[in-house]
């Protein structure tokens, strides 16, 4: 499963891949994509080998420390996917790019159980928010709001979290009973009947959802290999010539990369992203 291997640290980044640079509404947007089963495109794996890893400077995932030396496969294409992914169900304690604070990711459960879909996926960053909410399942229920987190934590996690907010709201039908609150009592009936079937709905999405990939042989060369990355790339908008010369550069050991980041802090005072294409 491709969380578990997220997890692992199985996906790293070689240097000539550009960073991880999403904004929180492009993860967000993905999240929505996976968990109303749509299509979010296929990846592009390189099976590697130690001396691949360290030739191409191979980086772990934005916010894995990737200290178990679990390295498996190169990204050529779909880091930006894989990296959100990891940023919603790992929950690293890290901020996103070029924001202060760390981002969480959760389902309205009651909006999306009635087709709400565009409200039913939200994200915050607020301190306090996350202190109500995440460190309080009795909010979460009570709030309907399911944190993503809870998938990557694996086990019987998602199971555990179903079943209590199941059972939370048999509680609150019970005593809304007792207080003749008929509305209210049917309400929260219907929050519990969910629960089940919500729960249901996310297992299946977990353990039956696909990432089509393809994976290059790990016995290809690196400039053939750097080779297919500029080709897949060039085609798109998503690199520019900087992202490029530098991937072309890199079977001949020019590390163009890490030559503009120990160059980019004499230039911080140009208020400019693409500085590195003007000196180049």
């Amino acid at each position: 499963m491709i969380i578990t291997r997220l997890k692992d640290g199985r996906f790293v980044i070689p240097d000539f891949q550009r960073d991880f640079e999403w904004r929180p509404w492009d993860i967000l947007e993905l999240m929505r994509s996976i968990f109303l089963d749509y299509y979010i495109g296929s990846l592009l794996l390189w099976k590697g080998k130690r001396e691949n890893f360290d030739a191409l400077s191979c980086e772990p995932i934005y916010g894995h420390d990737n200290t178990n030396g679990n390295r498996e496969y190169i990204v050529l294409d779909g880091q930006q996917r894989l990296t959100a992914l990891y940023y919603v169900f790992m929950a690293p304690d890290v901020p996103l790019p070029n924001r202060t604070n760390r981002y969480f990711y959760f389902i309205r459960v009651n909006k999306f159980m009635t087709g709400e879909h565009d409200d039913a996926f939200e994200y915050r960053w607020l301190k306090g928010w996350r202190t109500k909410f995440l460190e309080n399942q009795n909010e979460q229920y009570k709030a309907h709001i399911f944190p993503l987190s809870v998938i990557g934590e694996g086990g019987f996690q998602l199971a555990n979290w179903a079943q209590n907010y199941e059972k939370y709201w048999r509680d609150e039908a019970t005593a809304l009973v007792e207080n003749d609150d008929r509305e209210k009592f049917e309400a929260a009936t219907q929050h519990a009947d969910d629960a089940k079937e919500f729960g249901e709905y996310l297992n299946d999405i977990i353990h039956q959802y696909q990432i089509s990939y393809i994976e290059l042989d790990q016995d290809l060369t690196i400039d053939k290999v750097c080779d297919i990355f500029t080709q897949v790339n060039s085609r798109g908008i998503q690199l520019d010539v900087f992202d490029l010369v530098n991937a072309m550069l890199k079977p001949k050991d020019l590390q163009l990369k890490l030559m503009w980041r120990t160059a980019a802090p004499r230039l911080e005072f140009v208020d400019t992203k693409k500085m590195n294409v003007y000196v180049l």
